[in-house]
């Protein structure tokens, strides 16, 4: 995958990535982009569960007509210290931003995580807390309404 990836900078805290309690906001942060998507992982819903983080990342079309929404959400759960990733659920979202379809997988199997991939960008994201400078997205709707990061 050809991306360029933003500066990533460690943030204070791991702990404060996860929350306690309640849903948390979304936090859309743009870390990566090619010629025709731009990647955000929400970094205000990062949760642990057992030995795996799990961490939503969308992926949005880096042109698009005004008032399109459309993009997907992969659901990725990430073992940390096994170096190993799979996605679990990937969301189609339409034209006006309601989800069109889900294609769940819950028993989808460990991959190892192999430098370059988009696993091994979201793994810093989702096990140490960094984050690409930059400020971040309250929803994949006001990424879009603010012009797709440009």
């Amino acid at each position: 995958m050809k991306s360029i990836i933003l500066t990533a900078v460690l943030a204070a805290s791991v702990a404060a990535a996860g929350g306690a309690g309640g849903a948390a906001a979304e936090e859309w942060n743009a870390f990566s982009r090619n010629a025709r998507l731009t990647y955000l992982a929400d970094v205000g819903d990062i949760t642990g569960s057992g030995d795996a983080t799990s961490i939503r990342v969308a992926r949005v079309a880096v042109q698009g007509a005004v008032g399109d929404y459309s993009h997907k959400i992969d659901e990725y759960a990430i073992r940390c210290g096994a170096q190993q990733a799979r996605i679990v659920v990937e969301i189609e979202y339409g034209p006006d931003g309601a989800e069109l379809d889900r294609y769940p997988d819950p028993e989808a199997a460990w991959d190892d995580i192999r430098p370059n991939s988009l696993a091994a960008y979201i793994q810093p994201i989702a096990c140490d807390g960094a984050r690409a400078d930059g400020s971040n997205a309250a929803s994949i709707k006001a990424f879009i309404d603010s012009g797709r990061g440009k």
